[in-house]
């Protein structure tokens, strides 16, 4: 059966503009843009369920880890901190935020990030599992230890920075078709294939290009993967709430 959850949940207002940590142990992590200036943070810690035989082991070395969140003037911190078994220690956050946000130390062990819908500077740090940034505009530093990203930008500007690592998996980057960027890839066991042009013939380990002129700078690195860089199609699913925003729409 499904394991048995205890839940967490603070709403508390953040201007536009504002500065989000959470640093989780282990479980996935959800963050959405929303027209709202402040920040909802649900979280389900699990329960693990002990087999009959260690009922009281597990009473005394299993209890759920502990949620620590605090706000400040224009910074909300959120940690969870082990109290028993660090390896059970389990939460899933899902939290909405303003559309212009930063993201720092955005971090989990075992678990999915995925952060959609939002425009800042964004920092997350993955042990295992799937990274996933969609509907981004800004400057973003992701890095994976075993586990694939894929992110699809919009509306880059010169300052800004996309630097992009995994040691085990694929990157996928969705670009606009109008981008100016210059992009710096390598995978010293992987390949490089993309829907732009590159300066050298693909697939390849190592590539570099520059996209128009004047444009963002982005570092995309799998040891052992594949990257592949794509365009954004007319349809694509996903409006551009994060780009308009920005622009001021």
């Amino acid at each position: 059966g499904v394991p048995p959850v205890e839940e967490f949940q603070r709403i508390v207002p953040l201007d536009s503009g504002g500065t989000i940590s959470l640093e989780n142990i282990n479980g996935n992590i959800e963050i959405y843009g929303w027209d709202r200036e402040e920040v909802d943070v649900f979280a389900e810690k699990m329960i693990p369920r002990p087999r009959e035989a260690k009922v009281r082991v597990f009473r005394r070395g299993f209890s759920t880890p502990k949620i620590e969140f605090d706000k400040f003037e224009d910074f909300v911190k959120i940690r969870t901190r082990a109290t028993g078994n660090k390896e059970a220690s389990v939460v899933d956050f899902y939290v909405s935020v303003p559309h212009s946000i930063n993201l720092r130390d955005i971090s989990t062990g075992e678990g999915n990030i995925s952060i959609s819908d939002v425009y800042g500077e964004v920092y997350v740090e993955l042990r295992n599992g799937d990274l996933k940034v969609d509907n981004f505009s800004g400057s973003l530093t992701a890095s994976v230890v075993n586990g694939s990203i894929r992110t699809s930008l919009f509306d880059l500007r010169k300052e800004d920075e996309i630097i992009i690592t995994t040691k085990q998996g694929d990157i996928v980057v969705f670009l606009q078709e109008e981008v100016n960027a210059k992009i710096e890839c390598s995978t010293p066991n992987g390949e490089i294939f993309s829907e732009f042009e590159f300066d050298t013939p693909l697939p390849a380990s190592k590539a570099s290009v520059e996209i128009g002129e004047d444009g963002a700078y982005l570092s995309l690195t799998s040891l052992n993967g594949d990257i592949r860089i794509k365009k954004i199609n007319l349809d694509y699913s996903r409006v551009e709430v994060a780009a308009d925003a920005r622009r001021g729409l």
